[in-house]
């Protein structure tokens, strides 16, 4: 089957969203200890800002949008959304205390719960299940390009503010250091909001839209083939989440790196290791399929479940920063490598109208087990159990080895299962 360019328009302008929300999602990380030292903040409610804080809103907005998703057009509510969490990002940076930053991200997270369950949506629309798990791989793509973006332009965006004064934006009180970087990058989805605009919604299947009882019914038909993927890959991202939000810091503290040095090589291995996992893994997951694989989408998710164990646990304890970047590098990729056969395996699964509330699903699982526990895990083990800011890496290693040993279980359990069964849910077209 023939896929035509504006299909793979409408995949490169989503990734571009997704790119734009990670980047406004993780540039908190480069910001820590800026923002302690302003507003006299421990790790654990900076934690609670990375993970928590966002996670909840994102969950709940996605969940509730999914629906209106599946009944109404996709394109106007993720451009909707896109609007929404730029102008709180850029809001964050006039936050005069804990809470009211607590509060702006909340909107970041209710913005982005607009997007990825729409967007799983409309490429599921536009390409046939045995090209699925490469186009999600590209949107997938937009997390890591958000990723090392985030790190690599934000550590520049860091040193630039540094060595200016109070700037004066539009609508907004004068904004130096650390408050004008969320300034900055709050403007970045707005080009993409404009692209959003160009985007056809394609037309459904006459099917009246998935009520509540039917996607709970849905899922209750089939609930270990659903729950142990979304979780399994939720598992993967405690990992994840907490490399990503917490390295940053680590290497100022336990390698001496500033930020700007530090932003700059996790930007680096993040697009080096993530760009190829997120390609690779939904390539080769479609390649495996159009031969003949009913389980391809699993089995390539267990093998990078399985090549993800061990980098980040080690990575703590290389003796130089470079060497623990470049170990950390294969955490990116194989995490990444899970990204197209776990959403294309949900989406593939799941009947046309109710895709969008799958997706949302889907992402409630990924979040409130990556995002919040990630982040928080990290904190806590630093703040009460070590009870030392030095000890961040030991921290990183014991949460990777959680998350990592719960997920691959989780995930071989998925394999097995998928194995003694069909790989389509009934009444699921394939």
């Amino acid at each position: 089957m023939r896929i035509s360019t504006h299909a793979w328009y409408v995949v490169a302008v989503l990734a571009l969203a997704n790119t734009v929300s990670f980047i406004d999602r993780l540039i908190l990380s480069l910001l820590v200890t800026p923002i302690k030292a302003d507003l006299g903040l421990t790790d654990t409610q900076v934690s609670l800002l990375q993970g928590f804080a966002f996670a909840l809103f994102y969950c709940v907005a996605g969940l509730a949008l999914a629906r209106l998703a599946d009944r109404t057009s996709r394109k106007w509510i993720v451009t909707a959304g896109i609007t929404l969490w730029c102008l709180m990002t850029t809001l964050s940076g006039t936050a005069r205390h804990y809470g009211q930053l607590f509060l702006y991200r909340f909107g970041v997270g209710v913005g982005e719960g607009t997007l990825s369950p729409s967007a799983y949506s409309l490429i599921a629309s536009y390409f046939p299940r045995e090209r699925l798990s490469l186009a999600i791989g590209v949107y997938g793509l937009g997390v890591t390009a958000g990723i090392g973006l985030a790190y690599l332009g934000g550590g520049a965006a860091i040193h630039w503010v540094s060595t200016q004064g109070a700037i004066d934006l539009p609508g907004l009180p004068p904004l130096a250091g650390w408050r004008l970087v969320f300034a900055m990058v709050g403007a970045l989805g707005l080009p993409v909001a404009a692209l959003m605009l160009f985007v056809r919604e394609p037309t459904r299947p006459n099917v009246a839209p998935a009520r509540v009882s039917d996607v709970l019914a849905q899922y209750r038909r089939h609930w270990r083939r659903y729950s142990f993927v979304m979780f399994g890959y939720g598992a993967t991202s405690i990992t994840i989440y907490a490399v990503m939000t917490w390295t940053p810091t680590f290497y100022q503290r336990h390698y001496g790196a500033t930020i700007p040095q530090a932003a700059t090589i996790l930007g680096t291995i993040a697009l080096a290791g993530g760009l190829c996992g997120a390609a690779l893994g939904g390539a080769l997951a479609d390649r495996l399929e159009q031969r003949g694989d009913a389980h391809a989408k699993l089995r390539v998710l267990y093998w990078c479940t399985i090549g993800l164990f061990l980098p980040a646990i080690i990575a703590p304890f290389m003796p130089t920063m470079y060497g623990s970047a470049a170990v950390l590098a294969l955490t990116f990729f194989f995490g990444t490598a899970c990204t197209g056969p776990a959403g294309a395996f949900v989406q593939a699964n799941t009947p046309e109208s109710m895709r969008a509330q799958f997706g949302a699903i889907y992402l409630l699982a990924l979040t409130l087990v990556g995002a919040t526990l990630g982040p928080l895990l990290t904190a806590l083990f630093t703040d009460y159990v070590f009870r030392d800011e030095a000890s961040l890496g030991y921290s990183l290693a014991a949460v990777s080895f959680i998350g990592n040993l719960l997920a691959l279980w989780l995930i071989r359990r998925a394999f097995k299962i998928g194995m003694t069964a069909g790989q389509s849910p009934a009444g699921v077209a394939t």
